[in-house]
């Protein structure tokens, strides 16, 4: 490997120790490196024979494109990931409705579950076997029979956002449309007229997969359904748009719904209002627009130093488990 190719790889495995370490606060939340061949493989092995491994694999999300060798470390920020929360849970509430009624449509509900950012693996077409792209979206909605998940949400920001286009197309073809819609929802404020003010919009957008009938045959292609479609407008009040609107049928590969339905899926909605309250709330909170309560302790009460009672448990099993360890207090009163 060339000096400049170990010089990439150290900065990956360097923002790594910063992100355990918490020294990653002022980072950017979408970091993407463009690695050159065999720079992953290094990656990955150098992790293998550190003790770094296990907090990466547990704690650090990362997208990985095995096409382009491009490595994208996501750090979500916190109004991301409420706001994404409040989001997936609104989308599961209407499905845990829909599983409350009778028929197909129900019995297929009660197999989709939110599998937030659960790690998502394609193979990659012309390459070795065995070498697959990762991508660990936002927030995703899995049936359990399905291989893939039927809906995957980005939230996007500045450099992500230009992003989201390609994001769409490898979730889309390289699932072979197993997944069934991309949804980008862009929650960044945004400097106009020369930065003198912010904008709060906020928009949406929605990719499917359309079959096209070319010379040389049907073609899968993926379409911008809906492009940037604005939930909140610049002064933070939602818009005139009808919201967000899935189908039931997104949840699955078409291998599993087109028998299922036979016309009576369901439909989920999420309004402007709804949104533009989900991401309000998420501001809210992290932004300290509102006074938030916390607990309080009696004046004068001292609290214990942490990570006590787990040094003495440590202790007291050690001493447990080490037969020469010797009681000086107990052989002491024996002897007297």
């Amino acid at each position: 490997m060339s000096t400049s190719q170990s010089v990439q790889v150290h900065q990956v495995i360097a923002l790594f120790e910063e992100i355990r370490a918490g020294r990653h606060i002022k980072r950017h939340p979408w970091t993407e490196f463009q690695l050159a061949e065999g720079e992953y493989d290094e990656i990955e092995r150098r992790l293998e024979r550190s003790e770094l491994l296990g907090y990466v694999k547990d704690k650090i999300r990362y997208d990985y494109d095995r096409e382009s060798d491009r490595l994208v470390v996501r750090m979500p920020t916190a109004v991301h990931e409420l706001f994404i929360a409040r989001v997936e849970d609104a989308i599961f509430s209407q499905l845990k409705s829909i599983r409350d009624g009778l028929g197909a449509a129900a019995a297929f509900a009660q197999k989709v579950y939110p599998a937030r950012s659960t790690e998502i693996y394609f193979p990659v077409d012309n390459f070795p076997f065995g070498r697959k792209s990762k991508h660990e979206p936002d927030a995703s909605f899995w049936h359990d029979d399905a291989q893939y998940p039927g809906v995957v949400i980005e939230v996007a920001y500045s450099q992500k956002r230009k992003r989201l286009d390609r994001l769409a197309d490898d979730y889309l073809l390289d699932s072979d449309a197993s997944v069934q819609v991309v949804v980008g929802l862009d929650i960044e404020y945004r400097s106009i007229e020369y930065g003198r003010k912010v904008s709060r919009q906020a928009t949406f957008s929605v990719w499917r997969t359309h079959v096209v009938s070319t010379t040389d045959g049907n073609e899968l292609r993926v379409v911008k359904e809906i492009a940037d479609e604005a939930f909140r407008d610049d002064k933070g009040n939602p818009t005139n748009h009808p919201g967000l609107r899935l189908q039931l049928s997104d949840f699955a590969c078409e291998e599993l719904t087109k028998e299922a339905f036979r016309g009576e899926g369901g439909e989920i909605i999420l309004s402007t209002q709804e949104l533009c309250q989900y991401l309000a709330a998420a501001e809210d909170k992290i932004q300290g627009q509102r006074a938030l309560v916390r607990h309080s302790i009696l004046p004068g009460m001292k609290k214990r130093e942490k990570y006590a009672e787990q040094e003495e448990r440590a202790a007291k099993r050690t001493t447990d488990d080490d037969p020469d360890y010797e009681d000086r207090s107990s052989t002491k009163s024996l002897l007297e």
